[in-house]
This record gives C-alpha cells, structure tokens and sequence, in this order.
C-alpha cells in the first residue's frame, strides 16, 4: 500500500507540474493611440477634408522601442484618430519611434520611399509618416509633400503617371527629427524616377485629380512627367529653363493641364528609330529601356489578367539597376532587371536548376505600364535577329560603336536610316580593354542622338545564382541581352554579350543566369 500510494501522489504531482507547465504566460503588449498631421493645400487651407485624409481600419504601423520593434494594426475611433493593437512583435518600453505604413519602416529604421505607389483611382495611397516621443500617444507627421496632377480632356483614360527629378525620388532614407518635424536625408538604393499606377484606367473626360507624394525638393529645368493613357499613349512635360517646382514637406503642389494641354503621342515606350532583322527586310523598334519587374502593384500578362507585379521599360536608355538584382524573391518590392531564361510569367525565379527555365514564356506577352498598355505588343528578338542585325544588314559594320552616355558604359547601335544631329559625333567599331570612351555624350546630347533613333545599350552585367544566393557582376563591364532562341544543350540558351573591346551575337550560358532583356516592338 505504501508503495503504491507514493506511485499515486508521483504521478498527481507530474500531472499538476504538466498541467501547470502548458499553461499560457500572459504577455502584455503596448498599444498605442495615434493622430494625424493634415496637408496644406496650395492656398495654405488645410486639404482633405471632409474625411477624406484619415486612419482606416487595418491600417499598420511599425513601432521601435527600447527592447525591440512591433507591428500595430489600427481600429478606428473617431476621424484622425485611431488605436493600434500588436499583431506581430513588440516594441516594449520607451522610447518611440514610429513609421507609417509598416511596409516602408526597414529593420533598421530607415523609411523606404516605394519604387511604385499602387492606387486604385490616383487617390493618395501610402502616405509616409513618422512619429517620435516616450508617450504610446503617437502623433504623425508627413515625411514628404504631394504633387497633385490635375488632369482634364475628353475621351481619355489614365493608367500611370511617372515622374523624373535630378535627385532620388525612391529608396531608403534616414529621419532627423528637430523640434517636433521630421526630415528625410537620402541614405541609397534609391532611382530618380517614381511612378503612380492605377489599378483600373481612370476617365479625365471631367476634372480629375491623381497624387503622388514626392520627398521634400525644389525641382528645376530637366523635371519631367510622362503621363500614360490606356490606349498606349503617352503625354510628357518637362520643366523648362527658369522654372520649377517646389514640393514641400506636408503640402500639395498642383499641376493642372487641360485639354490642348494634354497631347499624347502613340505607341508608349517605343523609340523611334527601324532597324532592319532579317533577310526579309522586317524591322522593329526597341523600346526605351531594359524591361524591369517589381512584386508591388497587378498586371495582365501571359497567364492572365489580375497578375501580381508590375512591368515597366527604365525611364532611360542608360538605367540599370545593378547590385540591387542579388536581392531578387517574391517579395523584393523594387527593381529588378537581370531574368532567367523565358520567365515571362515568373520573373522572380531564380533557381539554380535548369529544369525550371525549360519553358520559353516571352516577356513582352505582359502589359508594361509604360510600353503600351497592351498583352503581346513586345516580343523578344532571336539569336538570328541580333547577328543579322549587327553583321549583315546594309552597312552594319559602321552602326554600331562603344562608349558611354551620362557616364554609363554600354553599345550604341544606330537605326537603317540615320542623320546625324548637329553638334554630336559618332565613332563606329569597338575600342581596347576597359576603354569606353571612343563614343561619350552628356544626357543633353544624348536625347539629340536618341531623337534621331540611337539606341543604347547599358552594360548592365548578370546575375548568378547558387540555391538562394544570388550575386551581381559585371556590371559597368559587360552588357549581355536575352535572346528568345535555345541552345542545343538543353540547360543552355543563346544571347548577346559585349564589352569595350568584343561583340559576340551567338554566346550562350546556363538558362538560369539573369541577364538583360531589351525588348522590340514590330513596325
């Protein structure tokens, strides 16, 4: 009895300790209650009324603090003020610092300024705000000002509005924060160019407003704005000499065009000169940049018409994204630009088993933003189409040249039909190694070669891939271009490679390397 009865008291003592054990600890998490900075309009009288700048349930916050860092979700309780509850971490003690929205706090406290500002109708979406203080009553303050594009003409539909400026408008920034106001000091990895996409094309035949915030900057001669309709047009303006626009830090700077002053030229993105690709006189012209993906925003595309991302030919010929390709995933929200072999409708893979890229699936079968507005208006060219077009259209030997524009490194090739413009000069053939210099152009001189149909192309380098390492090299060294065209070894595929002293139109290499893809349109 005695031995049994210790048996009996041993397991109801394991069984309290067990039961105690898998009892829950109750955390307790910091909330907080936030309020809102309203934006002055033009006049200096407060903008957004009437509701329309306020918290929404669901809206997220990041909070720093002492021991860590939280994401709060907001339920709404009145107009500009809200309550955030923790759904992910925990900020701890004080102090605070606080970014709206989550998704543009990175871990290291820098605010990232989004490559793309996704809306459904031109409304302002995103935002940037931050707060600071040792109270859980959080008081925002907007990091940036609004450029508020105002549109009217009859019988037009808006997709996109893409802003240029002479410095970055996107990437990571640090905020100093002095006597209650925020300052954004760009840190890297951003571009000079931003873009506002609409979700479904918005009608201007009545006024209508679209916004796009703009970090802090009084933008002089050389801005430009390319305004994109759903039938593939485009409108640019650009700021003249002595004039300029000044965003400042939470108000909005309008810009109103109408009618007469809205004129949109046809087929977005499509430079202008012909180039001749076979023996039965076919030509095509490039588009305006390498093709480049961001996971943000929706596109219709090869395997329909509600596809994550979006897709966009750079802002100018000589951009190139560079490093920030090792980064590429399906949740990277920036530019990339260097694509395994076919991966029209999955532009992020980046394994390195060539089995996956066995699938030929053209780029130019997506809608690009700005390239048209339209499935199937691009197509890649064939490892045939390159070499007929550097060796054996008419005086191919002299249309093509090395050297650098804006300081980028890369190959210019000249259109079947060419004048050269006045005031520019141009060498043909390649040079030595590492010497890009036989062919150099300011951006102003640049544009006047462009106009007259030279194309560039950047020596933009690869990206190499093991498991899910990624790397970039050769970038500013070597240019290569995809071609549509498989190799008889069925990991690899054929493409275009130069530097300053080789052109070779029949390389190839593993199917899964990222390169370049440089797109045409068929004339």
């Amino acid at each position: 009895m005695k031995k049994t009865l210790l048996i009996f008291l041993s397991l109801t003592s394991l069984l309290a300790f067990t039961m105690s054990s898998c009892q829950k600890e109750t955390v307790v998490t910091t909330t907080f209650e936030a309020t809102m900075e309203e934006c002055e309009d033009d006049d200096g009288k407060v903008a957004f009324t009437n509701g329309t700048m306020q918290w929404v349930t669901g809206d997220q916050i990041k909070v720093f603090g002492a021991a860590g860092s939280g994401v709060y979700q907001a339920t709404v309780r009145s107009t500009g003020r809200a309550t955030f509850h923790c759904v992910e971490g925990d900020a701890g003690e004080a102090p605070y610092r606080a970014v709206y929205p989550a998704s543009a706090a990175n871990d290291d406290g820098t605010v990232e300024l989004p490559v793309v500002q996704v809306t459904e109708d031109g409304s302002l979406t995103g935002f940037p705000m931050y707060a600071q203080g040792s109270s859980t009553n959080l008081n925002f303050k907007n990091l940036c000002g609004v450029l508020r594009m105002r549109l009217q003409k009859s019988g037009v539909s808006i997709t996109a509005i893409e802003v240029t400026g002479d410095i970055e408008l996107t990437g990571d920034y640090n905020v100093v924060y002095s006597s209650g106001v925020p300052t954004l000091e760009y840190s890297g990895h951003g571009m000079k160019t931003t873009m506002m996409t609409c979700n479904t094309p918005q009608s201007i035949a009545n006024q209508k407003d679209f916004y796009i915030f703009l970090p802090v900057h009084t933008f002089s001669e050389g801005m430009r704005i390319r305004i994109y309709s759903s039938d593939g047009g485009v409108c640019t303006k650009t700021v003249s000499a002595g004039n300029s626009v000044r965003i400042q830090r939470s108000k909005i700077t309008t810009i109103t065009l109408r009618n007469n002053s809205l004129t949109f030229a046809p087929d977005a993105g499509a430079l202008p000169g012909l180039f001749t690709i076979n023996e039965n006189g076919d030509q095509v012209r490039f588009s305006q940049g390498n093709l480049q993906y961001t996971t943000l925003g929706t596109h219709a595309g090869a395997l329909g018409s509600n596809m994550p991302g979006t897709w966009r030919f750079a802002p100018e010929q000589y951009e190139y994204v560079g490093e920030g390709n090792a980064n590429i995933s399906d949740t990277y929200p920036k530019w990339i630009d260097l694509f395994g072999y076919g991966t029209g409708n999955n532009p992020t893979l980046h394994s390195d088993n060539e089995n996956d890229y066995q699938t030929f699936v053209d780029w130019g079968a997506n809608v690009i933003v700005n390239g048209g507005n339209t499935t199937f208006l691009w197509k890649t060219l064939t490892i045939d189409e390159w070499d007929y077009l550097f060796r054996s259209r008419a005086d191919a030997i002299v249309k093509y040249g090395i050297g650098n524009v804006n300081g980028v490194h890369g190959l210019i090739i000249l259109p079947d039909n060419w004048t050269l413009p006045s005031g520019c000069t141009f060498t043909s053939g390649l040079a030595s190694q590492d010497d890009w210099t036989l062919n150099s152009y300011t951006f102003v001189q640049w544009a006047d070669m462009e106009a007259a149909g030279a194309v560039f192309l950047p020596a933009s380098g690869q990206r190499g891939n093991w498991g899910d390492i990624c790397w970039v090299s050769n970038f500013g060294e070597i240019g290569y271009s995809r071609s549509s065209t498989i190799h008889e070894f069925i990991e690899f595929a054929y493409y275009l490679a130069f530097d300053s002293y080789n052109l070779n139109t029949n390389e190839s290499d593993f199917r899964s390397c990222g390169l370049s893809v440089r797109l045409v349109w068929n004339n």
